[in-house]
């Protein structure tokens, strides 16, 4: 239906993040989709899967804290 949008799954987030983490500081929207990825993660699946998507990804060494 038009105007009707479809929320992104979990590991559709979670492949945008695995997808772009490499190009953190590389290409200058890479942390701008990281982050609206964690906070959709948050919003719809809770505090502790986005915490766990900063670990496994590791962007803990790329500036980013588990809330």
């Amino acid at each position: 239906m038009i105007g009707e949008e479809r929320s992104r799954t979990l590991d559709e987030l979670r492949q945008d993040i695995k997808d772009e983490a490499p190009y953190v500081d590389v290409r200058s929207h890479s942390h701008n989709i990281i982050n609206l990825c964690l906070r959709m993660i948050a919003k719809d699946h809770g505090k502790e899967e986005a915490n766990k998507a900063v670990r496994d990804f590791k962007l803990e060494q790329k500036g980013w804290t588990q809330q």
